[in-house]
């Protein structure tokens, strides 16, 4: 990140170190896309395990089809705080002065999403969707951004399309109407598995992608001005979660694949392949700069942030 962040990255991505004790317990209402996967699944798993007990907070957890539907949510002020959103889609809403505060990062890279085919498709890799549809969620989504830098990489012309959730996705592509679709780890790698698609590109293939925040999570301004304690003491159960996920061994595992109705012998790749660690990055916001740029590209933002829209670094 430059010596000087942008309006869009408030103080609040400092909240993550360091809560104080409160005696009352507080609610939550969170909203959240994708059910099932994991890195979603951190809150859920955190308060099933009791962490967010322990920090005087009861969670009110509402799936979403996506970090549209979840930025909107937030937006409205229905929710107090969504994850995993598209950075561009939040970046965009915020630049028309949408209430929405920016109170982590989420997810650094995008090693989970991935693009497939039929299994019989004669396409290969991306250049052979030359003139071809790929579908992505929605736009502003991380899938947007991310197939944009895909379809700059590939050099050729690939029409994007929004197609919507993951089952929708694959029902597409599976009657022909779209002839690549998206998906997340660890949905449909069951139907890779048993031959029915095949991976043709993942995220990270992207040029950039692997050092830019794909995803990020979100307060309500609201929220954020009169419940900064209650946010901090979330991010601190948020951050005992992930650490639980990553080191509570077959316990977690376990935990995990009965909550996203999966095989417990997905979890060790899980934690490797799709999600590392160190890509759950939370108190940090890669390639700002390169991000700022990309919303422009993709019309999320009518022009490069002014200097007088830049905030220095803060600490809440």
């Amino acid at each position: 990140m430059s010596t000087r962040t942008r309006g869009i990255v408030a103080a609040a991505v400092l909240a993550v170190i360091g809560a104080t004790p409160a005696l009352a317990q507080d609610k939550l209402k969170l909203a959240i896309g994708q059910k099932g996967n994991w890195d979603t699944s951190f809150p859920y798993m955190g308060q099933q395990k009791g962490f967010f007990k322990e920090a005087n907070l009861e969670l009110d957890i509402q799936w979403t089809d996506g970090g549209a539907d979840t930025l909107q949510a937030v937006i409205t002020g229905s929710f107090d705080a969504g994850l995993a959103n598209g950075v561009s889609g939040v970046i965009g809403a915020w630049s028309k002065n949408a209430p929405v505060i920016l109170l982590s990062g989420q997810m650094l890279g995008a090693p989970d999403i991935y693009w497939y085919v039929k299994a019989d498709s004669l396409i290969k890799g991306l250049k052979d969707l030359d003139g071809k549809t790929m579908g992505f969620s929605r736009p502003g989504s991380s899938t947007h951004a991310v197939g944009l830098a895909l379809l700059k990489t590939a050099g050729v012309n690939i029409k994007l399309v929004a197609a919507g959730g993951i089952p929708a996705t694959l029902t597409q592509v599976m009657s022909g109407q779209l002839d690549a679709g998206w998906a997340a780890a660890p949905l449909l790698l069951d139907q890779i598995k048993e031959g029915k698609i095949r991976t043709v590109a993942v995220g990270n293939d992207g040029a950039g992608v692997a050092t830019q925040t794909v995803r990020v999570n979100i307060t309500n301004a609201q929220t954020y001005n009169q419940r900064r304690e209650v946010l901090r003491r979330f991010q601190a159960a948020y951050k005992k979660s992930i650490d639980w996920m990553y080191d509570g061994g077959t316990e977690a595992a376990e935990a995990y694949a009965k909550f996203a109705n999966v095989d417990a012998a997905l979890v060790p790749e899980m934690r490797t392949k799709f999600f590392p660690k160190a890509s759950v990055a939370l108190d940090k916001i890669g390639d700002i700069d390169v991000i700022i740029k990309d919303a422009v590209e993709a019309k999320r933002l009518d022009k490069t942030l002014t200097a007088e829209q830049e905030i220095g670094r803060a600490h809440v």
